[in-house]
């Protein structure tokens, strides 16, 4: 009765140190995918859901694809032939797919060729219908990117010719 009483207490010891470390382990997981806040043009972008914050994996700022991009004012659509995302402005569009570390990127102007495929830093995701990229996808769209802990900025770089 005695050795049962033990094995009893020793299963209940073993059960609660098990759930512990599971529940440990869960924090620490969403622990090392720290949220940031987006800017965009010096103005916040609100995250209309949770799963639409910009967030960090594995050294590697994600943004949502399409709050990013219309808040930069171009123009997003979904290409369902080709299973990709376009994203259009004034001189180039680019082409990205889920589960690609390529943008497509096609020039519009007759005089400068910004024609070009981007390797980008880490897979293109989607989570819960919501499309990530990159940061950096926005760049050759010569967009400024700041990366500061906990937030992120995208500006329009604009020039004047005189």
């Amino acid at each position: 009765m005695k050795k049962m009483m033990m094995f009893i207490a020793a299963l209940c010891v073993v059960s609660v140190a098990g759930a512990l470390y599971a529940s440990a382990a869960k924090v620490s997981a969403a622990a090392s995918t720290p949220e940031y806040s987006l800017t965009v043009n010096g103005r916040v972008v609100e995250a209309k859901r949770a799963e639409q914050m910009a967030y960090e994996q594995k050294g590697t700022v994600m943004v949502p694809l399409r709050a990013a991009a219309e808040a930069l004012g171009y123009k997003v659509s979904w290409l369902a032939e080709e299973k990709a995302v376009k994203v259009d402005e004034s001189i180039q569009s680019a082409m990205v797919k889920e589960g690609s570390t390529e943008a497509k990127f096609t020039g519009k102007l007759k005089i400068i060729n910004l024609t070009q495929n981007v390797q980008l830093p880490a897979a293109v995701q989607s989570i819960k219908g919501v499309m990530y990229v990159p940061v950096t996808f926005f760049e050759p769209f010569f967009n400024e990117i700041i990366v500061k802990e906990g937030s992120v900025s995208i500006s329009a770089q604009s020039a004047t010719i005189h």
